[in-house]
């Protein structure tokens, strides 16, 4: 429903930066809760559940395939740092899906090794390989694949396959397209929502780039392929130095 004033009011804060209503001009719904967030940044809101609305909404968008969605995040920067957040939320539960699903995490043992090697000791909750390691973990890697297949898929794209796009747009898209991995907290399903992100993906990097959906598609395998090598090369490398 829409704000009071005085509900407004108490979301105020003088030092706060605007609120991004951009993505909610499509529906009637969305242009209501628009003029609340319009209203809102005239007071300086910040941190309310408007944001945690808006975001929310917006990873059901994104999850839901929108594509008119990914056309607004590729021109609003404003979006960047939900992008970021996408990212880290979704990752972290996917990290928390893997770790009840395996009982322990793949590549624990090359954790053990670091911590002995730097001589951390066990006050950040990570000694043993468990859920702490599985979410830091699952986090690390993928805001490490976002940055490289945001920059890799632009290139491919832009140089092999003629479309139009800057790192921020990519990322802006690519870390949208990550929203359905939130599902992978439950174990069953993370397949499932490998496939979901893959094809969120497809269309992130078609409305990102301007293309069509077959030279999306390869540029997608294409930087697909590139962050694969990297992480094979990774894992030779940290198995070598700490295994």
């Amino acid at each position: 429903l829409p704000l009071r004033g005085r509900q407004r009011s108490r979301l105020a804060s003088s030092v706060s930066p605007p609120l991004n209503c951009f993505s909610l001009e499509s529906s009637r719904s969305g242009n209501r809760r628009r003029a609340d967030c319009e209203a809102a940044n005239k007071h300086g809101a910040r941190f309310s559940f408007i944001v945690t609305g808006l975001m929310l909404q917006n990873m059901i968008r994104a999850g839901a395939l929108d594509s008119d969605f990914y056309n607004l995040v590729e021109r609003d920067p404003s979006l960047n740092g939900q992008a970021f957040f996408v990212v880290v939320i979704a990752n972290g539960l996917a990290g928390v899906g893997a770790w009840i699903g395996l009982g322990e995490v793949v590549g624990s043992e090359i954790w053990e090794g670091v911590r002995a090697w730097f001589a951390f000791g066990t006050w950040i909750g990570l000694d043993d390989g468990g859920l702490p390691f599985a979410v830091v973990a699952n986090i690390a890697l993928a805001l490490t694949g976002w940055v490289v297949w945001a920059w890799t898929t632009g290139f491919i794209g832009a140089r092999v396959f003629g479309g139009t796009t800057d790192f921020a747009e990519m990322a802006r898209v690519l870390g949208f397209a990550q929203a359905p991995r939130v599902i992978a907290v439950i174990p069953l399903l993370g397949p499932v929502a490998a496939v979901w992100t893959l094809v969120a993906s497809v269309i992130a990097i078609r409305q990102g780039l301007d293309l069509d959906t077959p030279r999306a598609i390869g540029t997608a395998i294409g930087g697909w392929l590139v962050w694969v090598v990297l992480q094979l090369g990774a894992l030779l490398i940290a198995g070598t130095l700490f295994g």
